[in-house]
C-alpha cells in the first residue's frame, strides 16, 4: 500500500474500545502500547507481557485491583491488531 509516500504496512486498532471494556475508561495509552509492541516486533509477547506484569506491580503497588484490566487491555489488544 502506497499512501504519501509510504511504503509499510499498515495497522489499525480501535483503543477506544479496548481500553473502555478493560479499564472502565478511556485511556487509550494501553491498548495502543501493545500495538506498537506487536507491529515493531521488539520483543516477544510472552516477554512483553512479562515485563509489564512486573511494571504494573510497581507502578500500581497501592492500587493493585488496576493491575488485571491493564493486563487484560494488553492482551486483547495483542490479538486484535488487524493489518489493512
Amino acid at each position: 500500500m502506497l499512501w504519501l509516500g509510504y511504503s509499510g504496512d499498515i495497522y489499525t486498532i480501535d483503543a477506544r474500545k479496548i481500553s473502555l471494556e478493560t479499564l472502565g475508561k478511556y485511556f487509550p495509552n494501553t491498548p495502543m502500547l501493545a500495538a506498537i509492541v506487536k507491529v515493531s516486533k521488539i520483543m516477544s509477547e510472552e516477554e512483553f507481557l512479562k515485563d509489564m506484569t512486573h511494571s504494573f506491580e510497581h507502578k500500581f503497588a497501592k492500587k493493585p485491583e488496576v493491575i488485571e484490566g491493564n493486563m487484560k487491555a494488553l492482551e486483547m489488544s495483542l490479538k486484535e491488531i488487524h493489518k489493512i
